[in-house]
């Protein structure tokens, strides 16, 4: 024990380094993104490099957006995402093939079967809205509010062990593993780091920290050794019921699992490797992060501009009532195309992203030296679209950029899911979002599952954004309020 205060002087160092370079100053990037980048933008042009968690980055604005995010030659999407989401191992095992296999899987599991799955998760969505209001008027009366965050979380927990694995893995226990492994592939993935000074300025150590924490030790002892067993079992079933030829396309099971058992079967009748297996599991855990922790985040920027904005809610209304379908039971529910034609909530929904005050948009990777105006980025660098310049480009958005008009978009027609040059929410080109179509069917079920029972408030009538450089991952910091209506708009 006498060496102990020698054994302080690592951590010790560690924080008096951080502390060091922490000086607060206007144009600090972490706090005031915005401000920061638009004045380099003013003096500089329209690149600028940024030194950020130890990589030199850079950032372009509306000018060249179109160019980065869509040129998939010249800037790698996929070892841009690999890079920025701490992904570089898992991409060096999968060969490069990660990204593009979890879009197919996603387009052919999802997103071509999307009337299908809003048929099958609408009643959960009811169920727990129901649930959640209930809570929230014994809220009012104890002024403990509930979380609708982490309400919400849950159902989409649920729904996404539905899609990806079966209706047979639906259970309290199950459901916790996916919320654990959303958290844990949120912190992997860089999602938490900008809140540690450790992870600001000194990323390799987080990022070594983030990895053991949660690959070798949240994910091996959680999802794989409590759910792994089950799966391996069930690629097995699936793999006899291809074997045997008695399987029609009416009888094959409605779950991603069966789709990339069924893609990977072996034509020999050999069955499925251990490598892929892992594999398997590997773009499992990449889809529950994607399905789970994103949506629910975006839902609640929507419901708390809601209650900042309370003169939406009658025409909101107004327009549920009015897409509402008979299910056979002559029912009133919310379907896929009930869905599509809340052109107005479609349209609130999509200015909600457009304003909530994404820095920068999807990483990209520099494949090669590549001219840039009066930059050449060379390669090997990171480069991304600063994502205000495009979403606030007076050019396109007129005098007022930064002014709500949330159904702007349901008068030209530009749904909530569509990318181009001046919406670049989900990405552009290629490698857009592939699961945007069911993340914003998902957004609708939340929100009009609940305004359709409650009015949304806001405590002390504001929120906060807590992370400025991440809002597309970070929920708006404010505790909502809801106030069960006399006569809801959709029955039990």
């Amino acid at each position: 024990m006498e060496h102990s205060p020698l054994l302080l002087l690592g951590p010790v160092a560690i924080a008096l380094y951080a502390w060091s370079v922490k000086r607060p100053r206007p144009e600090d990037i972490f706090s005031r993104p915005r401000d920061a980048y638009g004045q380099a933008f003013a003096t500089y042009g329209p690149v600028i490099g940024v030194r950020r968690k130890g990589n030199l980055e850079y950032i372009v604005n509306n000018e060249y957006a179109r160019h980065v995010l869509s040129c998939d030659r010249l800037f790698s999407f996929e070892q841009g995402s690999a890079a920025i989401m701490n992904l570089q191992p898992i991409m060096a095992f999968t060969k490069g093939k990660l990204f593009r296999d979890l879009q197919d899987f996603v387009r052919d599991g999802i997103v071509d079967r999307i009337d299908e799955i809003v048929y099958r998760i609408y009643p959960l969505f009811q169920r727990d809205a129901k649930e959640f209001v209930d809570i929230a008027a014994e809220g009012l009366k104890s002024g403990n509010h509930p979380s609708c965050f982490n309400h919400f979380h849950n159902t989409i927990a649920e729904t996404t062990l539905i899609l990806l694995l079966g209706q047979d893995y639906v259970n309290e226990r199950n459901q916790d593993i996916i919320e654990d492994v959303s958290n844990g592939m949120a912190e992997l993935t860089g999602q938490y780091q900008n809140f540690s000074l450790i992870g600001k300025y000194i990323p390799i150590l987080w990022i070594l920290y983030t990895w053991v924490k949660v690959m070798l030790i949240s994910i091996p002892f959680g999802f794989l050794r409590k759910c792994g067993p089950a799966i391996y079992s069930d690629i097995d079933r699936y793999e006899d019921m291809l074997s045997s030829g008695k399987l029609s396309p009416k009888d094959e099971p409605r779950n991603v699992l069966f789709l990339i058992t069924k893609t990977y079967h072996p034509s020999d009748g050999k069955r499925i490797g251990a490598l892929r297996r892992l594999y398997i599991a590997i773009l499992l855990l990449c889809l529950i992060f994607a399905a789970v922790h994103t949506t629910t985040v975006v839902s609640q920027w929507v419901l708390c501009q809601l209650a900042m904005r309370p003169e939406y809610l009658a025409p909101l209304r107004e327009e549920l009532v009015q897409v509402l379908e008979e299910d056979e039971d002559g029912k009133l529910r919310l379907t896929a195309q009930s869905l599509r034609e809340a052109r107005l909530m479609d349209s609130f929904i999509r200015e909600v992203m457009r304003l909530k005050g994404d820095t920068i948009s999807t990483m990209r990777y520099a494949t090669c030296d590549v001219p840039l105006g009066n930059v050449i980025i060379p390669k090997g660098h990171l480069v991304t679209a600063m994502s205000t310049t495009v979403h606030e480009n007076p050019e396109v958005f007129g005098d007022k950029p930064r002014e709500f008009n949330g159904f702007q978009w349901a008068e030209v027609g530009k749904e909530a899911v569509m990318t181009g040059p001046a919406h670049i929410v989900f990405g552009l080109g290629r490698f857009a979002c592939p699961g945007r179509v069911l993340a914003v069917n998902e957004i609708k079920l939340i929100v009009m599952s609940l305004i359709a029972r409650a009015t949304p408030t806001l405590l002390e009538g504001k929120f906060e954004v807590a992370d400025p450089l991440n809002t597309v991952t970070q929920p708006p910091k404010g505790t909502l309020v809801f106030q069960p209506l006399e006569k809801p708009y959709l029955q039990d």
